[in-house]
């Protein structure tokens, strides 16, 4: 099925994408180049009259100065119309959620045939996650149905932008895709390019159950995160006391797969970053009860 954006890699996606998270300009920027404008055709009338009145020399520099100010006016409207032109009409933020759920859903297949694991290998697929959900016709973004887990949040260096919505979409995404089989965990990691569609940075990593020491979400905070956060027209959101959330699987050899989850400023409470759903605690608490099944009734967490 063709995502809503259009295909991975197409001209189409990567203008929409772009749109998406390019700074509408401000409609004052316009009026302030039609003022402009008007301001110099009156300079020009002005240096007609002095002309009539007969003083010339005046009537030269008004020309001049009209002249000046109407071509900036000009350049200043023009300038408008390609910043907006560049920025809109943005897709609606539910086609960028269809798109980034076709994007997960790929990442899913890409990593069951990187590990080599099989959908009837699977002991935890995406709708065990939560079957009530499931039941009602309510389906979280990420669910892969009878498919792997799937985990997805924002990349360090991305660019995000808070939609009409008030959720906050990103321009690259770390992605985690969890395949639990009858004998071990394997994990599959990439880095998702949304304008074009494409993955890099795969990584892959297979544990036994013995070994996985903690699955666990980690708030801390943290100084210094690369995410430019770009709140409509009103400017940068800038973040005071950045706190992360991370869910984390942990083994005995002390590697760590992690993925970024949530994010919050802890000294104002009002600016949340609302992050796309992904029921992260419901997959967090079913990976838990597998694995304590699997542990013999230990549960791994920190």
């Amino acid at each position: 099925m063709t995502a809503p954006l259009g295909a991975p890699g197409s001209a189409e996606r990567r203008r929409a994408v772009r749109k998406y998270f390019r700074v509408t300009p401000d409609p004052a920027d316009e009026t302030w180049a039609l003022r402009t404008i008007w301001a110099g055709m009156a300079l020009l009338l002005g240096a007609a009259a002095l002309l009539l009145v007969g003083l010339p020399p005046l009537a030269l520099l008004a020309v001049g100065i009209g002249a000046v100010v109407t071509v900036r006016g000009f350049e200043l409207r023009a300038t408008y119309h390609r910043r907006y032109a560049a920025a809109e009409p943005k897709p609606a933020d539910h086609d960028m959620d269809r798109t980034l759920d076709e994007d997960l859903a790929a990442a899913a297949r890409r990593a069951m045939s990187r590990l080599e694991v099989t959908q009837d290998e699977l002991e935890l697929h995406s709708d065990d996650v939560d079957p009530w959900a499931q039941l009602g016709g309510r389906r979280r973004l990420a669910d892969q149905g009878r498919g792997p887990l799937v985990v997805f949040g924002p990349a360090e260096g991305s660019q995000g932008r808070r939609g009409v919505d008030r959720v906050w979409r990103f321009t690259s995404y770390d992605i985690m895709v969890i395949c639990p089989t009858g004998h071990h965990l394997a994990i599959y990691e990439c880095v998702l390019d949304f304008a074009s569609g494409r993955r890099r940075d795969e990584d892959t990593h297979e544990y036994h159950y013995p070994d996985v020491v903690a699955v666990s979400t980690r708030t801390r905070p943290r100084e210094g995160i690369s995410l430019h956060l770009q709140a409509g027209t009103d400017g940068d959101l800038s973040l005071r006391k950045t706190m992360t959330r991370e869910f984390e699987i942990i083994v005995s050899s002390g590697d760590r797969s992690a993925i970024l989850v949530g994010i919050r400023d802890d000294d104002r409470p009002d600016q949340q970053i609302v992050l796309q759903e992904s029921g992260i605690d419901r997959v967090i608490a079913a990976v838990r009860r597998m694995l304590r099944e699997k542990k013999g009734g230990v549960a791994p967490t920190l």
